[in-house]
């Protein structure tokens, strides 16, 4: 990367923390609504909003760089292609182990005991134990095959 780029990044790392440290200073010492039910800061939409604005920022570069990516170094694609059909199986796998069976939650009258809600939870549920199992076993079979050398 060139020291000009590498310059400009540096200056808007800076500005964003910046930007970040201001509002979340604006959120806890702004003061609250009057006559709200429950305490609510008088900034919390300004620091949604900038959440949500570093949200879609941050997507967009997720996607933009890898398409960038691919049709500059289409041999390369390959590989984040088995990355994600990788992703893709462990995510049918999560699925398949799901429930959709409803809970029995006396008292509860919420909308979200439905099975399209609890069979996606599930399926969030498996596919984060299942990636994090396998990111533990990785780093252990890592460092047993570098003592080994």
């Amino acid at each position: 990367m060139s020291n000009t780029l590498s310059k400009y990044l540096n200056i808007l790392t800076y500005v964003m923390i910046g930007l970040t440290a201001i509002f979340v200073a604006m959120f806890y010492l702004g003061g609250d609504l009057p006559n709200q039910a429950d305490q609510t800061p008088v900034y919390t939409d300004v620091l949604l909003n900038w959440a949500k604005a570093l949200f879609v920022v941050c997507a967009g570069l997720a996607l933009g760089f890898p398409i960038i990516q691919l049709v500059t170094n289409p041999k390369g694609a390959v590989k984040g292609l088995g990355g994600l059909v990788g992703l893709g199986l462990v995510i049918l796998i999560a699925y398949s182990l799901s429930d959709a069976t409803l809970l029995d939650l006396p008292g509860y009258t919420g909308a979200d005991n439905t099975p399209g809600a609890l069979q996606f939870a599930d399926t969030v549920l498996y596919t984060m134990y299942i990636l994090g199992v396998g990111t533990v076993a990785a780093i252990v079979v890592t460092e047993i095959l570098r003592k080994l050398r």
